[in-house]
Order: C-alpha cells, then structure tokens, then sequence
C-alpha cells in the first residue's frame, strides 16, 4: 500500500479521533499516524496555560490522562488544506466533562475550535502543532 500523502493522514486523523462512544473519551487509535520522535505541540489553553508538547509516549500519555476527566469526544472538520508534506485543518472539537476539578462543571460540553497543523516524512506525522480557542461551556 502507498503512503498516505499529507491531507489523507489529515482526514484519517479525523476518522480515526471520533472512534468513541458517548460512554467513553476515545482510544488511541489515531496516534498510529505519528512517528515515534514527533514533535508533538499544543499551545496554551485555559486547561494547560503553559501548552504542552513531546513525542509520541508523551501525546498517548496525554490521551490516557484525559480517559477518566472527558467523554464523547468528538471533532467535526471545516475545511484541510495541504501543500506536499504540510496540511493545515480547522476543526470543531468538543466532549463532555466526567470528572470534578476541571475549569468546566461535571456534565457541561468543553468545546473548542481548533487549527491543527502538520508535516508528514514517510507516511507518518513528524510535526504537529495545535491552537485552540476554547469556547464557554455548553
């Protein structure tokens, strides 16, 4: 099979970050798209003010930190632009508070608009950096 060009691995992160349930945050699943060194980023926001950044254990580490705060997680893409090896998406990204201690209320529906930004090297994910602007609560 070949390797994925830049705005496929795009919209398979997509299919692949919705894979949840309303009972549950979401698997790992779509982390199979980075490489294992990734320079992995997500910037400031209300939950991590310093942002957050690291490889891929750092990224799956942060995705089973979230399993017991967040449920029904769930992204609705806007629009993927990408030129070779660089795709850029701005998507909807929202899930349900299911733990106590966060800046939002057990039950409220965190919402954020998001613009994910990417570089692909041998099919894979080298480089991906988030902005987010994170919504008042649902």
């Amino acid at each position: 099979m070949s390797e994925l060009t830049a705005e496929q691995l795009a919209r398979r992160w997509i299919e692949l970050y919705n894979d949840g349930t309303p009972d549950s945050y979401g698997s790992d699943r779509f982390l199979e798209l980075y490489a294992e060194d990734v320079d992995w980023r997500e910037m400031p926001s209300a939950r991590y003010p310093e942002g957050r950044s690291g490889d891929l254990a750092f990224a799956r580490a942060a995705v089973t930190a979230n399993q017991g705060a967040l449920r029904n997680r769930r992204v609705q893409l806007h629009e993927v632009l990408a030129d070779g090896d660089c795709a850029a998406m701005r998507y909807a990204w929202e899930a349900t508070v299911a733990a106590d201690g966060l800046p939002w209320p057990r039950g409220a529906v965190y919402r954020a608009e998001l613009a994910a930004f990417f570089i692909v090297t041998n099919g894979k994910i080298v480089r991906a950096h988030d902005y987010s602007n994170e919504l008042p609560p649902a």
